[in-house]
């Protein structure tokens, strides 16, 4: 089952109670309001059953930690521990107030790419790169010191490249 929440604007009110805001100048703030994010919901909404099973997660959640993961070429564990420990991209992800608690394990980031499946990711990378090339000033590069790969089937093959390398 899935519920759509909508994005609510005041950002860690309670928390950052000095000056009740964060940089809008940050590369995540910047990327959260170039991404469709009604439009990646819409899509996500359709692999879930109106009504039946537990809530899913929230779209924007899991699809700001996939982008994450993307952006910053790193594995699901460490997604979920840039989240916890950012607010800039717990903002990007939709979230209100400053988590302290875990909020997401990074078996759900595993479970969504099965779910959604390769259509969805596509159009999620394709949301990515339009919104990246719209603005050139945003830089993501991965923790490894690579620049950030884009597609599924490009990250597949990078992925097949380093299995095989000595």
């Amino acid at each position: 089952m899935y519920r759509s929440e909508k994005f609510n604007p005041s950002l860690f009110g309670k928390l950052f109670h000095l000056g009740d805001k964060l940089s809008s100048r940050n590369r995540w703030l910047k990327l959260a309001e170039a991404l469709p994010w009604e439009r990646l919901d819409a899509a996500y909404g359709r692999y879930f059953s109106a009504g039946y099973g537990r809530p899913a997660k929230d779209s924007r959640l899991a699809c700001g930690l996939l982008a994450v993961k993307q952006l910053k070429n790193i594995s699901d564990e460490d997604a979920v521990a840039e989240f916890m420990e950012s607010p800039y991209i717990q903002a990007f992800c939709g979230q209100e107030y400053f988590a302290l608690e875990d909020v997401v394990s990074p078996g759900m980031l595993s479970e969504r790419r099965k779910r959604l499946g390769p259509e969805f990711l596509e159009l999620l990378d394709a949301e990515l790169s339009s919104a990246l090339k719209a603005n050139r000033d945003l830089k993501f590069r991965s923790s490894r010191g690579q620049v950030a790969v884009f597609g599924f089937w490009p990250l597949m093959l990078e992925k097949l490249r380093a299995v095989f390398q000595p």
